[in-house]
């Protein structure tokens, strides 16, 4: 597995990115939030909270208050700045942090959401164990992340640009996760469909998928196999491999 964090910071800090940096952008967060029925006086936890798009979104639109955590100080920097100048950083805090020790009391928030991350991490049950760690009894988790629905063998090997899809699981994987964490009330719902939409979106920003690539900061393993990547995406999407979905666990 792909597991390089000093990559996947500077992959997710390139400037390429909007402010909502996941697949289904604010309407894929909006059906995270109804899933786990975030809701006005909610503590949220958001994990890899980015630029901020989804906290400050939920927060407006919700009237919740929001903790999001990320590895990069750049984007918590950019994120704060965000909050301060929308005049919402009473409500919706950032700070550096690892989801695998979050710095937080158990029983601390409501709602944990953690959208296109989850994938990344190597150790995903002892993240699984925080998540369940700082939730308060009945609290739920909203994870919305790349899926694997059929294994390939000829695929896999090309994925270094893109860990999320690289460490992504199979449906049953990320449901055994949860529940041996202690999660209950499991929930399953696929948007695959928003893919298609994130590729749509690149081509039009970007003219190309070889353009967004070469905007990538790995160019040394771009001019290597950006053949291949390009080849494997495309296999990945036209027979169905890849999918997107939200899980939704409830600490019970």
């Amino acid at each position: 597995m792909f597991n390089d964090r000093r990559i996947t910071v500077e992959l997710y800090e390139a400037d390429v990115w909007g402010d909502v940096i996941h697949p289904g952008e604010i309407d894929l967060t909006e059906r995270i939030a109804e899933v786990t029925r975030v809701e006005r006086g909610c503590r949220v936890l958001d994990v890899a909270s980015g630029k901020g798009g989804s906290a400050l979104f939920l927060s407006r639109k919700c009237g919740c208050h929001v903790i999001g955590v990320d590895l990069s100080y750049k984007m918590v920097n950019y994120a704060k700045a965000k909050a301060a100048n929308e005049g919402v950083q009473d409500k919706v805090f950032f700070l550096a942090s690892e989801a695998e020790a979050l710095p937080f009391l158990e029983h601390s928030f409501d709602v944990i959401l953690c959208e296109c991350s989850f994938s990344l991490f190597t150790d995903k049950g002892k993240v699984a164990r925080e998540f369940w760690r700082v939730l308060r009894r009945g609290g739920r988790v909203g994870i919305a992340d790349f899926y694997i629905r059929e294994k390939s063998e000829n695929v896999e090997m090309q994925w270094v640009f893109f860990p999320c899809i690289n460490g992504a699981e199979k449906k049953e994987d990320y449901l055994r996760i949860l529940s041996t964490a202690g999660f209950g009330d499991l929930f399953f719902e696929d948007h695959s469909n928003k893919l298609k939409e994130l590729f749509l979106r690149l081509l039009f920003d970007f003219g190309s998928m070889e353009n967004f690539l070469c905007r990538l900061p790995i160019k040394d393993r771009q001019e290597r196999c950006m053949d291949g990547v390009l080849k494997d995406l495309k296999k990945a999407f036209q027979e169905g491999i890849l999918g997107y979905c939200i899980l939704k666990g409830t600490k019970l």
